[in-house]
């Protein structure tokens, strides 16, 4: 698993802004930071492959999220996967984004299961060649 930052942005005020489409499986969170004095709302949302940025099937992190001025929220973290589309709004262009995530970059589990056994076929080897080097002795 590696993490990285994935994206950031500070986009216009009250316009749908795409930050991110993803090309693997993630595991994100973003954080918003309110440069401003005064509070602001933000929305962030996810729309999944094929699916129109403004439908009613999106999967909402935070809407209208109270952020008060000179303060930083972080979300929760949710998935992100190949095709789907991370979108921001905000009340105002004084908010900054950072998309961060851990990259779904393990084996899968038949991966896994033949690694396994890859690996206990070579310790029996090794443990048989051990074996056989120490009865040489």
């Amino acid at each position: 698993m590696a993490i990285s930052r994935l994206a950031i942005s500070n986009p216009s005020s009250a316009t749908n802004t795409l930050m991110y489409t993803g090309v693997r499986t993630i595991l994100a969170s973003i954080i918003a930071t309110n440069k401003s004095n005064d509070a602001a709302t933000i929305r962030v949302w996810v729309a999944p492959l094929d699916q129109d940025p403004v439908s009613g099937n999106l999967m909402h992190i935070a809407y209208d999220l109270s952020l008060p001025g000179k303060d930083t929220v972080e979300t929760f973290r949710f998935p992100i996967l190949t095709g789907d589309r991370v979108y921001l709004r905000a009340s105002t262009g004084d908010i900054s984004f950072t998309l961060s995530g851990i990259d779904d970059t393990n084996i899968t589990g038949a991966e896994l299961a033949d690694l396994q056994s890859d690996i206990s076929d070579v310790n029996s080897v090794a443990s048989q060649a051990l074996v056989l080097a120490l009865i040489d002795i």
